[in-house]
């Protein structure tokens, strides 16, 4: 049975201020490909998410991780992603969205990857909390348009990884910091899931390459 997901490629030019190519399809089963620059000022600077059908074949091999590394000029690591589920703006359940999204996002759009790791007996509250309240708390932030969740498989290269990613898609011009966005943030059950990770959340904002 496939196994929908994405593949995090992220990469640090070897130059300062450098510039990096992403290959098109370095995987099978790609349906489609997104290219993100920091949009925070940390590195790495550069991050393509390829949307899979299947992740499934870089999951039991590393050859194709290998192959990228060996042809790029700075360094490259993949985190792979298995889908759990999804929202739109105009379907704010969490069980029938696709992973693919349903339209690509503006060039200069704003990408937030929010990586989690609860305490191993506190995964299905996180879940719970992110489903049933931080993911609707989230979608009232203005210029919020879709959000994916996904669950860590693999990773390969040098990368700090956490056991579960909330991306989120906003406009160019968002409430990101304002008062919905903190009302989503300072929730009483949001303090007991931080109370409860067993390390820091992984935060990166990126914006979405001309």
């Amino acid at each position: 049975m496939a196994s929908p997901g994405i593949l995090m490629r992220l990469a640090q030019p070897a130059e300062a201020n450098g510039s990096a190519q992403s290959p098109l399809a370095p995987v099978p089963n790609v349906t489609s490909v997104m290219q993100l620059k920091a949009g925070d000022g940390k590195t790495p600077q550069l991050n393509t998410l390829y949307f899979l059908s299947d992740i499934s074949p870089i999951v039991s091999s590393a050859s194709y991780f290998e192959k990228d590394a060996e042809a790029s000029q700075g360094s490259v690591a993949w985190v792979v992603l298995s889908f759990i589920n999804g929202r739109e703006s105009n379907d704010l359940t969490s069980g029938s969205v696709p992973n693919n999204l349903n339209s690509p996002p503006a060039a200069n759009s704003v990408v937030v990857v929010n990586g989690s790791t609860p305490r191993e007996d506190k995964e299905q509250d996180y879940h719970d909390w992110y489903d049933q309240e931080h993911g609707l708390k989230l979608s009232a932030v203005p210029g919020w348009n879709s959000a994916r969740r996904y669950r860590l498989v693999q990773s390969y290269g040098s990368v700090e990884t956490a056991n579960f990613y909330g991306i989120n898609f906003y406009d160019a011009e968002n409430g990101l910091g304002g008062p919905e966005w903190q009302a989503g943030v300072t929730t009483e059950w949001t303090l007991r899931i931080r109370s409860n990770a067993a390390k820091p959340n992984i935060r990166r904002v990126w914006k979405v390459k001309e």
